[in-house]
C-alpha cells in the first residue's frame, strides 16, 4: 500500500468531513516528534549499565509505541528491574536524550494552518511525564488542548479512553474528528472511539496513510479553496 497523494487525501477529506475536520488528535512520538532515536538511546544506556546487549529491532519497534512501563517490562528481565532506578540516575535527560528529539519537517506549518482555519488540536500520548520540557524545546507550547497522557487515564492506548476524553471536552462528534498516529495502539484508540484514522509514515497500518506533513498541508489547503 502506498501513501496518499495530496489530491487523494483532499478527496478523502471532502468525503469524510465535507472539508476540514473540526479537530485533529495527534499521537506524540512518531508523529508530532521524531523520538525514535532518543528512545533507543535511552533504553540502550540502561541496558549497557545492566550489562545487556543493545535492543533488537523488534524491541525498538515495541518501545516506540508502548508506555514506559510496558517497555520496561518487555525489554528488561524482571530480576534486573530493581536496578533500573540507579541506572536512570546516571542519565541526564537534557544532556543525553533531548539532543536526539526533534519535530518532523513541516509540522509547525500544519499546526499554524489549523489554528488559522479554526481546526482544534489535541494530543493523545502514551508518555507519562516530561511533556512540559518537550513542548518547550520543540516550540510546541500553546498548540494542543487538551494533552492526554497515559498517566491521566486508567486505560491508555490502545484503549479509547484518552480519545473519548478529548471528544467530550471539545463536545465534538467523533465523525468530525481526525486521529493521526503511527502505531497499532493509535489505531486501536481511534477505532474504539469511532474516529477516522490517518496513518503517518506507516504503510499497512490503515487504509489511508500520509508520508509527510507537506502532503497533509497541501491536502488541507486544497479543501479550503
Amino acid at each position: 500500500m502506498s501513501h496518499l497523494s495530496a489530491s487523494e487525501l483532499a478527496h478523502w477529506f471532502s468525503d469524510a468531513f465535507h472539508g476540514l475536520p473540526l479537530g485533529i488528535i495527534f499521537d506524540c512520538d512518531g508523529v508530532v516528534i521524531d523520538s525514535r532515536e532518543a528512545n533507543i538511546t535511552y533504553y540502550n544506556y540502561l541496558r549497557e549499565y545492566l550489562g545487556l546487549p543493545k535492543l533488537t529491532r523488534e524491541q525498538e519497534d515495541f518501545a516506540q509505541s508502548a508506555t514506559v512501563y510496558q517497555a520496561m517490562d518487555a525489554i528488561f528481565p524482571k530480576p534486573l528491574q530493581p536496578l533500573l532506578r540507579d541506572a536512570s540516575r546516571k542519565i541526564s535527560y537534557v544532556r543525553d536524550i533531548m539532543p536526539h528529539i526533534g519535530c518532523y519537517p513541516g509540522l509547525h506549518d500544519v499546526l499554524d494552518f489549523c489554528r488559522r482555519s479554526g481546526v482544534r488540536l489535541a494530543m493523545n500520548t502514551n508518555r507519562t511525564d516530561g511533556m512540559d520540557m518537550l513542548l518547550h524545546n520543540c516550540r510546541l507550547e500553546g498548540y494542543f488542548d487538551p494533552i492526554v497522557l497515559a498517566s491521566d487515564v486508567s486505560r491508555p492506548k490502545p484503549a479509547p479512553e484518552g480519545a473519548l476524553r478529548i471528544l467530550n471536552q471539545w463536545n465534538v462528534n467523533p465523525g468530525q474528528t481526525l486521529f493521526i498516529g503511527d502505531s497499532a495502539s493509535d489505531k486501536g484508540a481511534a477505532d474504539g472511539a469511532s474516529i477516522p484514522f490517518l496513518s503517518f509514515q506507516t504503510d499497512g497500518l490503515a487504509p489511508r496513510s500520509v508520508s509527510d506533513f507537506s502532503t497533509l498541508l497541501s491536502a488541507m489547503k486544497a479543501c479550503k479553496l
